[in-house]
């Protein structure tokens, strides 16, 4: 028995000294390891931000910006460069009713500088919110830290003339999300899916429209929502394969 083990065991040693003479030879096959990605951040400003307005003045009908009634938004509200209003203000006593949206364009001609591989990892529409001011159908007005009423994102329909001379004709934006804002707090929506089609396409610049819930001119109630909206920006993150 003793020997049977043994040369069992010498069997055992001389296949595993074989193996080993194997083993440098499969061991010395390589592979690469993908290329690490790098991430580039590019943060873009509007090269235009405005509010873009409508009203609607009792025996007057229709009116244009400059003249005739304004509402709560104030005289001058739609011309400040660095403020912008998004809501609505809709009053039956007066017969008077006010649609407003921010309306930001922004240059995508830098992105197209990018190194051929860069893949666009995510793209983020943030801004902040100075104030809001609601009404109530009742009349009563809320101030302090309330929800926003800035609550849809748009893009311009085809054909708009690029005039804030009116409510902006538009289709929803494409988004992934969106983390909404109160009162000066900070807002954004995931609109990867959005500039993904715009750099799919030739088109250099991309025109988002910030929207509250009722943009009808019907006269048709007693209330108010409107968030003036400050700090907007359109932050990216690319991978791009060194």
């Amino acid at each position: 028995m003793t020997l049977c083990r043994s040369k069992r065991i010498a069997a055992w040693l001389l296949l595993g000294g074989m193996l080993g003479g194997l083993l440098p030879t499969v061991s010395g096959l390589t592979f690469a390891a993908p290329a690490a990605q790098q991430v580039q951040a590019v943060s873009l400003t509007p090269t235009r931000v405005g509010t873009a307005g409508q009203s609607r003045c009792g025996s007057m009908g229709l009116s244009t910006l400059g003249v005739n009634c304004r509402g709560f938004d104030g005289r001058d509200v739609r011309s400040l460069p660095d403020l912008w209003v998004v809501g609505y203000e809709n009053n039956r006593d007066l017969g008077e009713k006010h649609v407003l949206q921010t309306v930001a364009t922004f240059d995508l001609s830098p992105l197209r500088g990018l190194p051929s591989g860069a893949t666009l990892r995510r793209a983020t529409l943030g801004y902040s919110e100075a104030s809001t001011v609601r009404r109530s159908p009742t009349g009563d007005a809320q101030y302090g830290i309330l929800p926003t009423c800035n609550t849809g994102l748009g893009v311009p329909a085809d054909g708009w003339s690029g005039s804030l001379d009116g409510v902006v004709p538009t289709r929803p934006a494409a988004v992934a999300g969106v983390q909404g804002a109160t009162t000066g707090d900070s807002g954004a929506w995931d609109v990867t899916p959005q500039v993904q089609q715009w750099l799919a396409g030739s088109a250099n610049q991309g025109v988002f429209v910030l929207r509250g819930d009722d943009e009808s001119l019907d006269v048709n109630g007693l209330g108010m929502c409107l968030s003036y909206v400050i700090d907007l920006g359109l932050a990216l993150e690319f991978a791009i394969r060194p």
